[in-house]
């Protein structure tokens, strides 16, 4: 990335571990019990995960529609596979319909909420009231489009891109180290798809700035055609994230 600005602001955040507060769990089961194989695995070179992504349209859709329904996306640590579980809420962090991702590993779960910064959209990770996450150092955790080159005059599958490239910083620093920059590209492309997904299919009285903004520039027709897109330019947007990500790791 070119700008300064930017560069200091993407290694601060991606040199901060982040402070989660989870909740007590009820003490664990029989370590017997074997946990279910996931939905769907994120493995392999960028060639690989963009086909696979690439073919997750409706799956996300189906959840989308399903609040209270799961999909659990595995991914390799470096010690082994874990389970990100995605869902969609309608109510608790926000009051209108939300991605809402569990570590499966730890049980953290974080909310992914629209909101705006500057003049155009962000990305925020909050707890289940809402509340938004920082870092150590006291960062909080939202990424607007503007940090990752977002401007204005772009078309719709740019706009989706760069919200791509958001997700993908954002889960970098909530899954710390160990995870392979191409599948962090892989998570942030399903994310902020699911995130899209989630308010085009019920985005009644939405009033929030981000989210009138998302509904006027960008459609279910939009995210289908991004979907469609040749292997090779979602390979493309994985080197730029992996790019991206390696100068600041």
């Amino acid at each position: 990335m070119k700008s300064l600005k930017r560069r200091k602001f993407l290694g601060l955040l991606l040199g901060s571990p982040i402070v989660i507060a989870s909740g007590c769990g009820d003490g664990g089961g029989s370590q017997f019990f074997q946990t279910p194989k996931p939905d769907l695995v994120l493995e392999g070179d960028e060639n690989q995960l963009a086909s696979i992504v690439r073919n997750q349209y409706s799956r996300l859709f189906d959840l989308a529609k399903n609040p209270g329904t799961t999909l659990r996306i595995g991914i390799s640590n470096g010690r082994g596979l874990e389970v990100l579980a995605f869902s969609f809420a309608d109510s608790g962090a926000a009051n209108y319909r939300h991605l809402r991702v569990v570590r499966e590993s730890t049980g953290e779960a974080v909310n992914l909420l629209w909101n705006w910064k500057g003049l155009l959209p962000s990305i925020m990770f909050t707890d289940d009231r809402g509340n938004i996450l920082r870092a150590k150092n006291g960062q909080v955790l939202e990424i607007g489009f503007a940090d990752v080159g977002g401007s204005k005059g772009r078309q719709a599958l740019k706009w989706i891109e760069t919200g791509v490239k958001v997700a993908a910083i954002a889960f970098a620093i909530w899954l710390g180290a160990g995870i392979a920059r191409a599948v962090l590209g892989a998570i942030g492309f399903l994310a902020f798809n699911a995130m899209l997904l989630g308010l085009l299919t019920a985005a009644l009285g939405a009033t929030l700035p981000a989210i009138k903004w998302v509904l006027q520039n960008i459609t279910l027709e939009d995210v289908e055609r991004f979907f469609s897109q040749l292997v090779n330019e979602i390979i493309r947007l994985f080197s730029e994230i992996s790019s991206m990500l390696s100068q600041h790791q």
